[in-house]
C-alpha cells in the first residue's frame, strides 16, 4: 500500500511556500506516494495541483487572519480531515497551518508530523508583545512536530536556542531547476513593449509590507536623473498595491516604474532584466533570488535571513542592510557604472544556484524525512 502523504498550507495563492509545496507534492506523487494537499481559500496553487493530477481539499477559515472563533473552526476541520484521511505523514507549511495542524495531528495520532518553517512571524515588524507571543507559539509548533525543516541556517538559528528544539530541527535549503527562459526581446515585448531599449531593473515580489518594495521605489527614484533610460519592473501582486501606486506618482516615476501585477510563470520573463533587486526586511531564503541566479542576473539584495547563504557580497552579488533605500541605490549605481562587474557576478550566482541549490537535492532530502 502506498504511503499516504497530506500537505497542509494556509494560503493557496502563488508564492514561495506554495511553490515549495507544489514541487514536493509533484515529486512525491511521482515516487509513488498517495498525495493530497489541504489549503485555505482557492487560488493558483489549487489550479496547478489539479493540472498535475493531485487531489486538493479546501479548509474553511484557513487564512492569515487570526480570530479565536475561526481558529477553533480550523482545528475542528483539520481533526476531522486527519481522521478521515488517516495519513501516514502530514507536512505542514506556514505558521497558522503549522500551529493548529500540529496540534490536530497529535490529537488524532498522525504517525509522522513534519513542519517547514518558511520564516518566523516573530521576525516581522510587530509590537514587542506580539513577537513574544508568536515566538512562544512557534516554539510549541516545533515541539508538537516530529521534525521541523528549516529552509536556511538563519531560520534554524532563530529557534535552536529554545528548549528541546535542537534535535527536531534540520536544514534543507530551497532548490530549483533552472528551466529555459523566454528570449529577452519576447519577454520585454510581453511586459513593456515601449521600453525595449532601456536598462531594466527587475523584481519578482509579493506586494506585502515585509517585502519593502517601497524602499526599492525610493532607491530607484534617486537614480532616475542620472540614468533616465532605466526602468524598474515589479512582477507580483498584493495588499500594498495602492500604496505603491501612490508612491510612484508622488516620486514622479510613472514613466519609469511599473507594477506589472501577477504574471503566471513570472520567472520565465527574467531574461527581460539587466539587474535584479530584492528589498525585503525579512526573508527565510528567497526563491526569487534563486530564480535570478538561474537567469544569471547581477543581484542587489538585503542582508537578511538566509539571503547571505546564497549571496557572498562582492563575489556573486551585492548585499545591503534592510530598510536603507540609500544603500540600495548605491549598490545599484555601482553595477550601472560597471556593467562588466555585474556580468561576472551574475555568472557566479548562476554557478552557485546550479551547484548548491538544486531541486533534486531538496526533494531527495525531504523524501528521506518522509521515510523514503
Amino acid at each position: 500500500m502506498a504511503t499516504r502523504l497530506l500537505y497542509v498550507i494556509t494560503k493557496a495563492n502563488w508564492g514561495g511556500a506554495q511553490r515549495y509545496v507544489y514541487d514536493l507534492a509533484v515529486a512525491a506523487k511521482r515516487e509513488g506516494f498517495e498525495v493530497a494537499v489541504a489549503h485555505g481559500a482557492e487560488g493558483s496553487l489549487r489550479t496547478r495541483l489539479a493540472e498535475a493530477g493531485i487531489r486538493t481539499i479546501e479548509i474553511a477559515g484557513l487564512d492569515r487572519d487570526i480570530r479565536f472563533g475561526k481558529e477553533v473552526t480550523v482545528y475542528r476541520e483539520l481533526t476531522k480531515l486527519f481522521r478521515h484521511e488517516r495519513p501516514d505523514a502530514v507536512h505542514l507549511n506556514s505558521a497558522k497551518a503549522g500551529g493548529i495542524g500540529a496540534l490536530a495531528a497529535r490529537v488524532t495520532g498522525v504517525p509522522r508530523i513534519i513542519f517547514t518553517a518558511h520564516g518566523w512571524a516573530f521576525n516581522e515588524g510587530r509590537p514587542w508583545w506580539q513577537r513574544i507571543v508568536i515566538r512562544i507559539l512557534s516554539w510549541v509548533t516545533v515541539l508538537l512536530s516530529h521534525t521541523t525543516i528549516c529552509v536556511s541556517e538563519a531560520i534554524r538559528r532563530d529557534m535552536s536556542w529554545m528548549p528541546c528544539t535542537k534535535r527536531k530541527l534540520v536544514v534543507i535549503h530551497h532548490g530549483i531547476a533552472c528551466a529555459e527562459r523566454m528570449p529577452r526581446a519576447q519577454a520585454r515585448e510581453a511586459l513593456l513593449p515601449r521600453h525595449q531599449g532601456d536598462f531594466w531593473i527587475g523584481m519578482l515580489s509579493e506586494l506585502h509590507p515585509t517585502k519593502r518594495v517601497i524602499d526599492a521605489l525610493f532607491a530607484f527614484a534617486s537614480l532616475r536623473k542620472k540614468y533616465p533610460d532605466t526602468v524598474l519592473v515589479i512582477l507580483g501582486e498584493g495588499e500594498e498595491r495602492k500604496r505603491l501606486e501612490k508612491a510612484i506618482v508622488a516620486l514622479d516615476l510613472t514613466n519609469n516604474a511599473f507594477l506589472a501585477g501577477f504574471v503566471r510563470e513570472g520567472a520565465s520573463y527574467l531574461q527581460a532584466f539587466d539587474m535584479f533587486l530584492h528589498s525585503s526586511r525579512s526573508e527565510a531564503l528567497g526563491y526569487a533570488i534563486l530564480e535570478a541566479g538561474c537567469a544569471s542576473l547581477p543581484c542587489v539584495a538585503t542582508r537578511v535571513g538566509g539571503i547571505p547563504e546564497i549571496i557572498d557580497s562582492g563575489k556573486n552579488g551585492l548585499l545591503v542592510p534592510p530598510e536603507r533605500p540609500a544603500n540600495l541605490a548605491l549598490a545599484m549605481q555601482s553595477l550601472l557604472d560597471e556593467p562588466e562587474k555585474g556580468r561576472r557576478m551574475g555568472e557566479a550566482l548562476h554557478e552557485t544556484i546550479r551547484t548548491r541549490f538544486s531541486k533534486e537535492a531538496m526533494v531527495a532530502d525531504t523524501l528521506r524525512i518522509y521515510g523514503r
